[in-house]
């Protein structure tokens, strides 16, 4: 663990900016509809992460975030990897795509036993690698894989429809081959005819496919436009920052345990120089929020879709310096108070320059 320790703080340094923003706040708003009524209570928010699909069903609602503040960043939500079938029926572009999927049987992964693989319950994966069978889409003479034609409609139907200043992109894996035998998946991959059979050559093929869409993606939106990935390891470095899920996000080494996790994830997001989120599970939000208070690029949020409270605001004004570590306590301290971070008994808590404290 001392060598976890040490990067930690070497990777704090180089995330320092002593005239940054002090406390960013933000939310998943996964819903595909979203009122005007309900765009008001995410006032306070500093980035919204949005389902594709308000392009189309509440644009207004977008409009009036922006209007009220100009600051405020707005990402698209993207998973090319899997999608519900059926789909919701509030979801007309998604559920538009599903339906021509449904004609492509060939883009859908699937188990030897001839079953649709599934990941998230109720969704089917998709096959992204570059070698997936390619079909007429457009035109009998142009054939195009699964990824190509989901990155272009994308780009062409959702970017191209509204100003977004980033995309989140979900499921962005490293590794495909434990999916054949996850969760009510038990026959593992039926490669068909594809070349490889082993995990290696499959994991490099579906991350060349994920890096085909990530660089359409950016090149669409040019150098200051932000893609953000989850899960938070280290791979592709076209994105500007990561997600980290139900922080601490154990998934990136299964084999941590909550607290080596904590350092690994504090670890990679402090390697990123744009955004990154830690988002809090139902148990953990000021444990969660104070640890995003150790560095600078870290965006605390709280679920999904959930309105913007008062409590998340720290009342901590600006940096005065770097975290510091001492026997595993982390402590940081800012314009009007000192936040501590205890990750080895996952408690945070907050002095005050005026004496007193904040303890959740």
């Amino acid at each position: 663990m001392k060598t976890v320790l040490f990067i930690f703080l070497s990777f704090i340094g180089l995330a320092y900016a002593p005239d940054s923003q002090a406390q960013k706040t933000a939310v998943h708003w996964y819903l595909p509809t979203m009122s005007l009524e309900e765009a008001g209570r995410l006032k306070g928010y500093d980035l919204i992460m949005v389902d594709p699909e308000l392009v189309f069903n509440n644009r207004e609602s977008l409009n009036v975030l922006r209007a009220d503040n100009p600051r405020l960043k707005i990402y698209c939500y993207f998973n090319a990897v899997e999608w519900f079938n059926p789909m919701w029926p509030d979801k007309p572009w998604s559920k538009n795509i599903v339906a021509f999927l449904d004609k492509k049987d060939e883009w859908f992964l699937k188990g030897k036993d001839g079953r649709r693989l599934t990941f998230w319950t109720g969704m089917q994966t998709m096959n992204c690698r570059p070698d997936c069978p390619k079909l007429p889409v457009y035109s009998e003479n142009k054939k195009i894989s699964y990824i190509e034609f989901i990155t272009d409609r994308f780009i062409n139907d959702i970017l191209k429809e509204y100003r977004f200043d980033g995309v989140i992109m979900d499921n962005l894996w490293n590794k495909i081959h434990w999916l054949g035998k996850y969760g009510v998946n038990k026959s593992g991959f039926d490669y068909g005819s594809l070349p490889d059979k082993d995990s290696t050559a499959l994991n490099r093929l579906w991350k060349q496919g994920m890096d085909y869409s990530l660089n359409e993606i950016k090149k669409f939106g040019g150098p200051d436009f932000v893609i953000i990935g989850n899960p938070g390891h280290l791979s592709y470095p076209q994105c500007s920052g990561k997600m980290f899920e139900n922080f601490p996000e154990i998934y990136l080494n299964e084999a941590d345990t909550l607290y080596q996790a904590w350092y690994e994830n504090l670890n990679n997001a402090s390697a990123f120089k744009g955004p990154c989120i830690f988002n809090a599970c139902a148990d953990n939000y000021f444990f969660t929020l104070c640890s995003t208070m150790l560095l600078d690029n870290v965006y605390f949020s709280y679920l999904q879709n959930t309105k913007y409270e008062s409590k998340y605001d720290l009342e901590l004004g600006r940096s005065l310096a770097l975290a510091q570590a001492d026997n595993g306590l982390y402590r940081r301290a800012y314009e009007k108070g000192i936040v501590f971070v205890d990750p080895l008994f996952k408690k945070a808590w907050i002095i005050y320059n005026d004496g007193s404290e904040r303890r959740e």
